[in-house]
């Protein structure tokens, strides 16, 4: 799959935040749609308040949840990889977006 294939509703062509989640749900949800169900169950209880934060640990990257912004972290370098904030409604909508992408 392109990096190019994925898309969703205000994402931004070339932006590395809008590539990162995109590698994040490729390499880390990948297509399966019991992940993304319980990906997109965290990011309600965490908005809602239900919870205050939520973690992730996955194949190549940690994702954060927080009321207002998530934080994804390459994890599968020897060094340190980059921290990205980004504002937990645009993630929402790409994950949305991945989970119709991959049950189509």
């Amino acid at each position: 799959m392109s990096k190019d294939s994925f898309t969703w509703p205000g994402r931004i062509q070339g932006d590395l935040a809008h590539d990162l989640i995109i590698a994040y749900l490729t390499i880390d949800i990948q297509q399966s749609s019991q992940w993304i169900a319980e990906l997109l169950q965290q990011i309600t209880a965490v908005k809602s308040g239900q919870t205050s934060s939520w973690e992730r640990i996955g194949n190549a990257y940690c994702l954060y949840l927080y009321p207002d912004h998530i934080e994804i972290e390459e994890d599968y370098a020897e060094e340190e990889g980059d921290l990205i904030k980004l504002p937990i409604d645009v993630f929402e909508t790409a994950a949305k977006s991945w989970q119709a992408y991959i049950l189509k």
